[in-house]
């Protein structure tokens, strides 16, 4: 049964996508213009309840409007949670009591009241309202869950929008007098367990909170599949743009990157996610306000989010504001006090926004700041224009310790009245770099600053203008045919006169990005020459050249042009022509501003002599070409085709072409940019490869990066939404090239060298202590004999190897024992500021590298610690010398010479006196040095002898204390 009604739900929800694009592209005519705009002068500082409790619970919202009230505030934003209205059931008796005698209590005082409608519903409370199958999914598949545990449905569920635009109706319709008699301020209708109204930007996961997209339910898949067939028309030109190799429509879903959930939207995948997003969104809320509307078209409707600017937003889907509210009649945002820039939050939205239309911010009370910091934002918000500041106060003792602020605030600015806000300088930006860019605070804000704080002692209001670019038809100029190119450009033809010619046209002589080149029409040609079925056949009469035009098309109809010159000379001519060696990009220059262009070394091929001449025609007036260089200031705007043609020795050519067009200098685009070059990779062969492409490697200064190409990749490595991956078969070294495209064509390459082999790990002994006086001594290779003398004090041992590790365990032996784990790299023995002292002795060293759970390698050596030489590493050393003491785990003593027939008995004593015989297995005897590993022992902290016995003979006793 719940497969069927999961299926039934996604069956309702797809018309609605059809619906929001027809509705997108021809709005209805009723829904043109409901913006309220009456202007109201009067500024408002409210108090706003967020009505958390259950219904039953009255709480402390009666004392806390009187309260406001008493402390001069004016207005009281009041939240009607539909979750506490029906608590448990769509058909209970509605619980409308509590929220009835606020607003008694706030209009009896004369308080203006705004409400905010939240459909929000705890997570236990959906039964009967909506199933889980019916909620917001994160990129990692999982249902809504955040903040007071709420959750909400998709945007695009137009079954369950129905049910909350009745609820919104309902509630409207109950409050319609507060209409009527001139106190109501607005009404939203919000949905996040914040209690905003946008895409929710977080999910609770094992009991922690963490950042996360929404929406990527089934049916937002469908809708977007279907959005891109519909813009994209083919899977070639959607694998072109987006640097994919999908197969079908069926293939591509939402890109998403769990690692970090805000990269999604970058580079074209992402903006066309951004874009759908906000069609679903915004269809979503233009369907609210219509319902508040429906009560009253007097009624005004302010848009409740967190933010328009900051990083979040674009998760939250709310950085096109301007479009997202063509019907509303105001926003709200909520500053942090701690980051949020009080005067930039209200010029952002009020500068480009008609007078009638309401800025308000929202002012969360907060102990870790102190009352100036609080006085501060509300100043900063009014002084540049804000309408309404609301304050989110929830307890009596947080009300008290507000009045020092919100007294003052309240005398200052509630009885002022508002004036318009006269601004002197301006900033702009485009919502596409926006939401490449993670927020409008990241592009814009720097310059909005220098020209607001020009003078720190006198702020200033500055507009702030948005180009929602990725709104416009422009946007999808990329996802309309690509026409043909000419990717390798015909050579002269040398033939004789009077003998029969035959010529096969090249199939690569034009290429094609998003789609096939399915013929080649060819021009006038002479009498002599006819082309039939891909071949020019004749025997030519004249001597002379003949240019020929070809014509590429491709299987959408576009064309391109190429052109040939066939040279009839008098005998055979075994002469080769040149061939060009390099394509050559288009350029865009700026009208009236000097411009140079070198033409590329080597791009031009002779294989048989060489090109001793390049010769450029069809230049316009204010273009020159001399010695390899065009030169020139355009004064007329156009696009300019350049043909090029490069001569050898014998005078044979071939010629290409590329364009120039003039632009205003507004629209000169400046190209994408590399901000670091790649470290060398390694692949384990017959093991998964994946790579994830840094996202901050790539930007660019006007726009964005479009998409990312891969040049000499091998078969077995995918490139797919930034992420490498495959399964390499075989050792080698590849080295790939990265392109870069911003939205206007311009490229920008790095290397990436991909190395495949098997893996390996190598040590290095380093000097012990601290970070600071740690450093390398020498390679650790199996059999290194180190002299003792030659070693400082403490030593530490690097692993190193060629991939990257999740984790590295150490286990030494010998002398000396130790056993650590680390993740972090440089993977060390110790990771602190210990070591161990150079004990003499025979050591064997074993380290594990692990990735994901699983063991990639295991490297073992031996080397050694010498007092003597390169064979008698304890030649020197007195006889029965022991070490360490105290001892952590293996103690060293070391034996004089032994004779034939010598059998030594190791015996342990307690400070009691009780003798523990020493096993054989505990004791490794080499070089006169006995290693006893106490540990094995399993010997507990304490003072111990340790008696040597040969055959029964005393020989020597020790007193050691073990740590």
């Amino acid at each position: 049964m719940q497969n069927f009604t999961y299926a039934f739900n996604l069956l309702t929800r797809i018309p609605f996508l059809i619906l929001c694009w027809i509705l997108a592209a021809h709005p209805l005519s009723a829904q043109t213009n409901q913006k309220t705009t009456e202007t109201d002068s009067q500024r408002y500082l409210a108090l706003m309840l967020l009505n958390l409790t259950d219904p039953d619970n009255i709480g402390p919202e009666p004392s806390l409007i009187r309260t406001a009230n008493q402390y001069g505030l004016n207005a009281v934003y009041i939240t009607i949670p539909w979750d506490k209205v029906y608590f448990s059931s769509p058909t209970e008796t509605p619980k409308w009591a509590k929220y009835d005698e606020q607003i008694k209590i706030a209009t009896d005082l004369g308080m203006k009241v705004a409400l905010r409608i939240h459909l929000g519903r705890h997570s236990t409370r959906i039964k009967g309202f909506w199933d889980v199958s019916d909620s917001q999914f994160s990129e990692t598949n999982k249902p809504l869950l955040s903040g007071y545990q709420d959750t909400f449905f998709g945007f695009d569920n137009q079954p369950i929008v129905n049910k909350g635009i009745a609820f919104v109706k309902e509630t409207v319709n109950r409050y319609k007098y507060l209409q009527t008699s001139n106190k109501l301020l607005y009404v939203s209708v919000t949905n996040t367990s914040t209690q905003e109204g946008e895409y929710p930007s977080t999910l609770i996961t094992a009991g922690k909170e963490s950042s996360a997209v929404y929406d990527y339910s089934k049916s937002m898949e469908v809708g977007f599949r279907a959005f891109l067939k519909q813009h994209y028309t083919k899977i070639e030109r959607l694998n072109f743009l987006w640097g994919t190799t999908y197969k079908t429509f069926e293939e591509p879903g939402p890109p998403s990157t769990p690692w970090d959930p805000i990269e999604s939207f970058r580079q074209r995948y992402g903006k066309d996610w951004y874009i759908y997003r906000h069609m679903m969104f915004k269809k979503y809320m233009e369907q609210m306000i219509d319902a508040v509307k429906s009560i009253d078209p007097a009624i005004k409707f302010v848009s409740d989010y967190g933010s328009v600017f900051d990083s979040p937003s674009v998760m939250r889907g709310t950085l096109a504001y301007k479009d997202l509210n063509k019907k509303a009649d105001g926003i709200k945002v909520n500053d942090n006090i701690a980051t949020h820039d009080h005067r930039w939050s209200v010029d952002i939205i009020k500068s480009d926004a008609p007078a009638s239309f309401i800025t308000a911010n929202e002012l969360f009370v907060s102990s870790y700041f102190d009352n100036n910091a609080h006085l501060k934002q509300i100043t900063e918000n009014f002084e540049h224009g804000a309408n309404v500041v609301a304050v989110v106060i929830s307890a009596a003792d947080q009300m008290s310790r507000s009045e020092p602020f919100l007294r003052p605030a309240a005398a200052q600015w509630l009885n002022k009245s508002m004036t318009p806000i006269v601004y002197s300088d301006s900033v702009g930006y485009r919502l596409s770099a926006a939401v490449e860019k993670k927020g409008a605070i990241n592009v814009a804000y720097d310059d909005w600053s220098k020209k607001a704080y020009a003078d720190p002692a006198r702020p200033r209001p500055i507009r702030v203008r948005l180009i929602e670019d990725l709104l416009t038809q422009e946007y999808w100029n990329e996802a309309a045919n690509h026409v043909p190119y000419v990717f390798r450009p015909v050579p002269m033809q040398i033939i004789p006169v009077n003998k029969d010619f035959a010529y096969k046209l090249p199939i690569d002589t034009f290429s094609d990005v998003d789609g096939t080149v399915v013929r080649i029409d060819v021009g006038a040609l002479p009498s002599w020459l006819r082309y039939e079925g891909g071949q020019l056949r004749g025997k030519p009469t004249t001597l002379g050249d003949y240019r020929i035009q070809l014509k590429g098309i491709d299987d959408e109809g576009g064309a391109a042009d190429a052109f040939l010159t066939i040279r009839v000379d008098t005998r055979e001519n075994a002469n080769k022509p040149p061939t060009v060696d390099s394509n050559f990009s288009n350029q865009t220059v700026a009208i009236d501003k000097p411009f140079t262009y070198t033409l590329p070394k080597g791009a031009f091929e002779d294989i048989d002599g060489q090109v001793v001449k390049i010769e450029a025609s069809e230049l316009p007036s204010w273009l020159k070409f001399a010695n390899g260089i065009l030169s020139g200031t355009p004064t007329k705007l156009g696009e300019y085709r350049i043909s090029l043609k490069a001569y050898d020795d014998l005078n044979a050519f071939v010629e290409t072409y590329f364009t120039i067009k003039v632009v205003e200098p507004q629209f000169l685009n400046a190209p994408p940019y590399a901000s670091s070059t790649l470290p060398v990779k390694y692949a384990q062969i017959n093991m998964p490869f994946n790579f994830i492409l840094p996202t901050n490697i790539f930007g660019d200064p006007d726009g964005y990066i479009s998409s990312i190409s891969i040049q000499n990749r091998p078969s077995w490595l995918d490139f797919s939404l930034n992420v490498f991956s495959g399964t390499p078969t075989e050792e080698g070294e590849y080295r790939l090239i990265i392109r870069a495209y911003d939205n206007a064509g311009a490229y920008v390459e790095v290397p990436f060298i991909l190395i495949v082999e098997i893996p390996e790990l190598r040590f290095e002994l380093v000097k012990g202590g601290s970070k600071v006086d740690q450093s390398v001594i020498r390679k650790l290779d199996g059999d290194d004999v180190l002299p003792y003398d030659s070693l400082p004090p403490m030593l530490n041992i690097y692993a190193y190897g060629n991939f990257e590790y999740d984790r590295v365990t150490f286990d030494l032996n010998g002398p000396y024992r130790k056993q650590s784990t680390t993740k972090t790299f440089p993977y060390a023995l110790y990771e602190n500021e210990l070591g161990f002292a150079p004990y003499v002795g025979r050591y064997t060293l074993t380290v594990t590298a692990a990735k994901e759970d699983s063991a990639i390698v295991t490297n073992s050596i031996q080397f050694s610690i010498s007092y003597g030489d390169m064979v008698n590493i304890t030649k020197n050393m007195a006889d029965w010398a022991f070490y360490p003491n105290p001892v952590e785990s293996v103690i060293n003593i070391k034996l004089p010479e032994q004779q034939p027939g010598d059998s030594l008995q190791y015996t342990l004593i307690t400070a009691s006196g009780i003798r523990i015989p020493i096993p054989e297995s505990v004791i490794t005897t080499s070089d006169n040095l006995s290693n006893i590993d106490l540990f094995k022992l399993g010997v507990s902290s304490g003072i111990y002898f340790v008696r040597v016995e040969n055959n029964g003979s005393f020989l020597q006793q020790f007193r050691i204390f073990k740590k």
